[in-house]
């Protein structure tokens, strides 16, 4: 006991020692050059994308009087126009500030992001058109606001199956597919959040891409979001690949698009899903699709994965079914997984059920009847059994300065947001990504 007590103060030397080694800090310089990128990577249309972000998420700062001064809450997009804008339909403007004069009661402030969303999670998106190449698309999806319903999509922290998961009505499952792959799973907020952006009737992606390819050619098409918005954006990808594989075409999109002429950049993305989806989508989408996470960034980071043993040993369990060795293990494992299941699932039951009445008052009833006839069967649907959740898509990091450093320096004021503001992203995409 002496002894150890005599080497503690070594070992606590040794590991104060190890934060100067001269190799760590080596090691450290180096990642803070230039990243070697992948081949397929742009930074050029990472930095455009992202500015849609910034016309999205920092409209409330363009009308704050103490910040619409600041350029940096401006988005800078000269080579593109709005095509669509979901918090005021017909708008073609960057950084518009609207004329408004409330006249009734239900009458939305298209520059509130409090207010100016759609569906039952106050969502929003834009629609974009290259000016250089109009055939050429993005969609942009907002993140979270400071609102009740929207932070409800962060808060439903729970899961439920990729594939017919969502129920609308309530007990009726939808036949919707965002991954193939076994036990995939995604976050059931983000997930109804994507089904009112997709489906709405009259503001919906659906309704907006029918209408481009009703008119004119669709070569590419980009999708990006910041925030909860990057996480909703990768679900919209899923979902619109295998759209475009859909055997019956029910969506009328395959002779317009085809899997691979999509591509997302996303930043700061909250998990998505759990590792299962996160598999799935890395298969989809090869090198056709980017997560730009800032190190520092606390949002990356939720929700939290709350894996269980009985998670880790699933498939050893069914692949030693029967074998008399393993019975103990196997007995133990399925207890464990029973236990937790059931929990999980009372929480999911709860929330599918909160989330189906607010759907209730949902445009996308004709959508849905369009596209899924009463007289469909109802997909089977296996229970979620995952809290496994892990970001989804090709990890490209930026990392993020102490305090903001000169390039965005937090000052005197609390920000505990300082290294998720898109804003920021901004100057660290073009100080570490992009070559000079």
């Amino acid at each position: 006991m002496h002894k150890i007590l005599l080497t503690l103060p070594l070992l606590l030397i040794g590991c104060a020692t190890m934060n100067n080694d001269p190799t760590l800090n080596q090691r450290l310089q180096q990642r803070d050059t230039l990243a070697t990128l992948p081949a397929e990577f742009n930074s050029a249309d990472a930095q455009q994308l992202l500015e849609f972000c910034i016309e999205l998420n920092n409209q409330d700062d363009r009308n704050n009087p103490l910040k619409k001064a600041d350029q940096n809450v401006y988005a800078k997009a000269p080579d593109w126009t709005i095509f669509f804008d979901s918090r005021h339909p017909g708008n073609h403007e960057w950084n518009k500030t609207w004329p408004y004069h409330k006249t009734d009661d239900h009458q939305k402030d298209p520059n509130n992001p409090e207010s100016n969303g759609f569906g039952p999670l106050n969502n929003a998106w834009l629609l974009v058109q290259s000016l250089k190449d109009p055939s050429v698309f993005a969609i942009a999806i907002r993140g979270t606001v400071g609102e009740w319903q929207s932070i409800l999509a962060d808060a439903y922290a729970t899961s439920i199956p990729a594939y017919a998961g969502i129920e609308y009505p309530k007990n009726t499952h939808l036949p919707l597919t965002f991954a193939a792959t076994p036990k995939a799973e995604l976050h059931l907020g983000f997930s109804y959040a994507s089904l009112a952006l997709l489906f709405d009737d009259d503001l919906g992606i659906l309704t907006q891409l029918q209408r481009v390819t009703q008119n004119q050619k669709l070569s590419k098409l980009l999708i990006t979001g910041h925030s909860q918005g990057a996480a909703i954006a990768t679900l919209t990808h899923s979902f619109l690949y295998y759209a475009l594989t859909d055997p019956k075409d029910r969506y009328k999109l395959k002779n317009q698009l085809s899997p691979t002429q999509l591509k997302s950049y996303v930043f700061a993305q909250p998990k998505p899903g759990n590792l299962q989806y996160a598999q799935d989508f890395a298969r989809i989408t090869k090198d056709n699709a980017y997560v730009i996470n800032n190190d520092r960034d606390p949002v990356p980071q939720v929700p939290l994965s709350l894996e269980t043993i009985a998670e880790v040993t699933q498939y050893i369990a069914e692949d030693n079914d029967n074998v008399t060795v393993g019975g103990w293990f196997n007995h133990v494992t399925e207890s464990i997984s029973h236990t937790t299941n059931t929990l999980r699932d009372k929480l999911a039951d709860m929330f599918t059920d909160k989330m189906a009445d607010k759907f209730k008052s949902a445009n996308i009833k004709r959508s849905i009847n369009a596209y899924f006839p009463a007289s469909v069967e109802q997909p089977y649907v296996a229970l979620a059994d995952s809290l496994n959740y892990t970001l989804a898509g090709q990890l490209v990091p930026v990392f993020g300065l102490e305090k903001g450093g000169n390039q965005y320096p937090i000052g005197n004021s609390a920000d505990s947001l300082l290294q998720h503001h898109a804003t920021n992203y901004r100057l660290l995409i073009t100080q570490q990504l992009v070559k000079p």
